[in-house]
């Protein structure tokens, strides 16, 4: 009983730190949380705990910049996503979970080296590209949670604002969450483990949330953003060993 509680608190506390990085850095929920509840919880568990909190982080920050949020800009980008996250979602199921998690490994260094490295990238005037970006970012969603990396270099590529990057993604993110989630139920991954751990998990999310608009305000969002990818190589690099 006593281990049971602790992985519950364990879960929590990297809700906590998840919703924490998002809400200070404008990034970051899935990435942080699959960094390591693969490790606590499994990942069969953890892919489909962070789509059904994520779709509420989603929810929150859209709110917030639903002003800067373009349907025109993020049409055929949500379009490529939402069919493509199924697929992802049938890989979670059929890609062993020692390979998964070297492929995210792979994914979370992959993220961070690109944003150490701020490179100089094409403009990608083609409407093409939002249909590649937008399937990949799919797919990824649908197996891993983590969608984000392939339409944030998209979002470089088009020169977004800070604000449109955040009102535009999310609604994404949000739209491919939830047919993620409705996926992941008919698959039957949704399981009463997932929605026990997603309760818990609310707490701490909503703390997380809030204390990130406090701290924004007086902590250097670029400072906890190195901090946070410096904590991510770690972990990818923790992933693939």
């Amino acid at each position: 009983m006593e281990l049971y509680g602790n992985e519950h608190l364990l879960v929590a506390g990297i809700i906590f730190l998840a919703a924490l990085t998002q809400s200070i850095t404008g990034f970051g929920f899935a990435i942080v949380s699959m960094s390591f509840l693969p490790g606590v919880i499994g990942l069969q568990t953890a892919v489909p705990l962070v789509t059904l909190v994520g779709i509420i982080a989603n929810i929150v920050i859209w709110y917030h910049y639903r002003r800067n949020c373009s349907l025109k800009a993020v049409k055929k980008l949500a379009i490529a996503a939402l069919i493509a996250t199924p697929v992802g979602t049938l890989l979670l199921d059929r890609i062993p979970e020692a390979i998964a998690l070297k492929g995210l490994g792979i994914l979370i260094i992959s993220y961070v080296l690109y944003d150490w490295l701020d490179l100089s990238l094409p403009r990608l005037k083609s409407s093409i590209w939002a249909y590649i970006f937008g399937g990949a970012s799919g797919i990824l969603n649908g197996a891993y949670t983590v969608g984000g990396p392939p339409v944030i270099v998209y979002a470089n590529c088009r020169g977004w604002t800070p604000k449109e990057f955040k009102g535009n993604l999310t609604a994404i993110f949000f739209f491919s969450s939830l047919i993620a989630a409705i996926a992941h139920g008919w698959q039957g991954n949704i399981t009463i483990s997932v929605g026990r751990f997603a309760v818990y998990s609310l707490p701490g999310f909503a703390l997380g949330l809030w204390l990130g608009i406090i701290l924004s305000t007086k902590i250097n969002p670029l400072t906890f953003k190195r901090i946070t990818l410096a904590l991510l190589m770690v972990t990818g690099l923790r992933l693939l060993v």
